[in-house]
């Protein structure tokens, strides 16, 4: 016996995508021979929150445990924070440094160090859309032939952008550089035309997914020998239903025991 139901249940799929563009500078820095590296806080506005900071603290804890010789300068906190001191001596802002490979320079010689990492982190980006056409989930159970049940589906895409650099203190330029775009997609599925019972992720919770993968992404680009590769189209959160396409109506089998 085969029955049509609609149900209420609310599910994410995460899938996160990252691609790279624009200027590239690829022969990738000596970070093994440099026995000081500073990394700086990148250049980020307002909508992103405490990115541009929290960028380089995770950068530095996963360099040093794969580069124990060489000695990582970054800010770990409010009162550790010896980048950004340095750059209010200075009278600089991560924004002048990111431009001008000699202010960086001057910063990384400060503090003693052979290369220091700018960067630079565009504007969050948010879209949400409703799907029209429904996604059909096929339910096998012992005590009945089948159960097809109907979900609608919301989509919520997010995209940000970090441009980043490696500057040569010596050199007084850029040895490496390079950008990469990280990319979240949301789903979420319902049964219920209540719109207000299906609940997006905010900006704040979307900032936090990119806190913790974004840095993933930049630490490959930078060190690809040491530090592992965060693939496009990475699924970060696996439910039971496989990801919707806006052009087209999924068909999800689960067994039920």
């Amino acid at each position: 016996m085969r029955s049509h139901r609609w149900f209420l249940v609310p599910f994410f799929l995460i899938v996160a995508g990252c691609g790279g563009g624009g200027r590239k500078l690829v022969t990738h820095p000596p970070f093994k021979q440099s026995v000081r590296v500073v990394i700086a806080p990148f250049a980020a506005d307002e909508h992103v929150g405490n990115l541009g900071e929290r960028i380089p603290m995770t950068l530095g804890t996963r360099f040093q445990p794969a580069l124990k010789q060489t000695q990582w300068i970054y800010d770990q906190s409010d009162t550790l924070n010896p980048v950004t001191a340095k750059l209010d001596e200075f009278n600089l802002t991560p924004i002048s440094i990111f431009f001008d490979a000699a202010l960086a320079a001057k910063v990384g010689k400060a503090l003693n160090a052979k290369l220091i990492v700018v960067g630079r982190i565009n504007a969050l980006k948010i879209r949400r859309e409703d799907l029209e056409k429904p996604v059909a989930q096929h339910v096998r159970q012992t005590w009945v032939l089948g159960t097809t049940r109907y979900y609608l589906c919301r989509h919520q895409s997010a995209t940000i952008r970090a441009h980043f650099k490696v500057v040569d203190t010596q050199l007084r330029r850029p040895i490496f550089e390079n950008s990469v775009t990280d990319v979240f997609r949301y789903w979420v599925a319902y049964s219920s035309p209540e719109e207000e019972r299906v609940i997006f992720k905010t900006d704040t919770e979307i900032l936090e997914d990119f806190e913790k993968h974004l840095p993933m992404r930049i630490a490959h680009a930078l060190y690809p020998f040491g530090m592992p590769l965060v693939k496009s189209g990475e699924i970060l959160l696996i439910p039971d239903l496989k990801s919707p396409k806006p052009d087209d109506v999924v068909n999800i089998n689960l067994e039920n025991d």
